[in-house]
């Protein structure tokens, strides 16, 4: 080695100093310009990987859509929500008949638990996605707007919507259409249907709930009572919340407000979130306060 020559420090044993030494050259591949044919592949396995992923959504669409049936089958209408609002969160196109017919199904659901709101909205995103007009579908949307303008307290507007059904084979309805007159005064036509349900049923819960709410409108104290006592105590509970609601606006009638007061606090404990409860705690609670003074 030459004296004085500084060696490369990665030059361990001297080579690169041996006489006609080259440094080996490392290859580079050259960029292939893109062709005709390597871009149609690219598209190819794209389109593969669109198929893959669509078919597995709608697979998992699927699977949820069975669950939600055997639920919905079994009356468990909340979970049948659930899964049906699972089965309906991948959007994939072309399937607009399989998720419509979904979305029939979770708008029953919604009726059977009496949140006619969504059954109403469920109804129109059917009709606004069906590839041609659905009678049935608007039939069945009008019903559940009736059920809706019930609910909302707007008994003339329901009434003709759900007396129209009824009279078209919804017999279930019979005593919606009832209260509906009993509502608006009109207390003969309301027997009329009360009495068609009574031909073969018995006093319900919903009945009852109504004949209180009728009598203390009509300041009619002992009967209501009756109605309200009775009412708590059938085997059939499914307006027991309008029943224990009655039983408050009795107390307060006779001026009982103290017994008032600690029914609708009861009644705040079992529906905390009810805003005709919540008023009346408020207008109570003040009587209750005066008289404790």
């Amino acid at each position: 080695m030459a004296s004085g020559k500084r060696r490369n420090k990665r030059d361990k044993y001297g080579i690169y100093e041996i006489s006609n030494y080259n440094k080996a050259k490392k290859n580079r591949k050259k960029n292939k310009p893109f062709t005709v044919l390597g871009i149609l592949k690219l598209m190819g396995i794209a389109f593969a990987a669109l198929v893959f992923i669509y078919f597995f959504s709608y697979g998992s669409k699927y699977n949820f859509k069975t669950k939600a049936l055997a639920v919905y089958d079994d009356g468990d209408y909340q979970g049948a929500v659930s899964l049906f609002e699972e089965a309906l969160k991948p959007q994939l196109p072309f399937i607009n008949k399989f998720d419509n017919d979904i979305r029939m199904y979770l708008a029953d659901c919604y009726v059977n638990l009496e949140e006619y709101e969504m059954a109403v909205y469920e109804y129109e995103k059917i009709l606004f996605w069906s590839d041609e007009p659905d009678d049935n579908v608007k039939y069945l949307e009008n019903i559940a707007n009736g059920l809706m303008l019930y609910k909302w307290k707007d008994y003339r507007q329901a009434l003709p919507k759900l007396q129209k059904a009824y009279e078209d084979g919804y017999r279930d309805l019979v005593l919606y259409v009832g209260s509906c007159y009993g509502q608006l005064g009109d207390y003969d036509n309301m027997q009329i249907y009360y009495n068609i349900f009574l031909q073969n049923n018995e006093m319900n819960s919903f009945m009852y709930a109504q004949y209180a709410a009728l009598s203390l409108d009509k300041n009619d104290l002992e009967n209501a009572l009756t109605y309200i006592e009775t009412g708590k105590t059938i085997e059939d509970q499914s307006s027991i919340k309008e029943i224990l609601f009655d039983e408050i606006v009795y107390y307060e009638k006779i001026k009982d407000y103290n017994t008032a007061f600690e029914k609708v606090k009861q009644f705040l404990d079992i529906y905390p979130t009810d805003q005709d409860g919540k008023d009346e705690y408020d207008i109570l609670y003040t009587r209750q306060t005066v008289l404790d003074k």
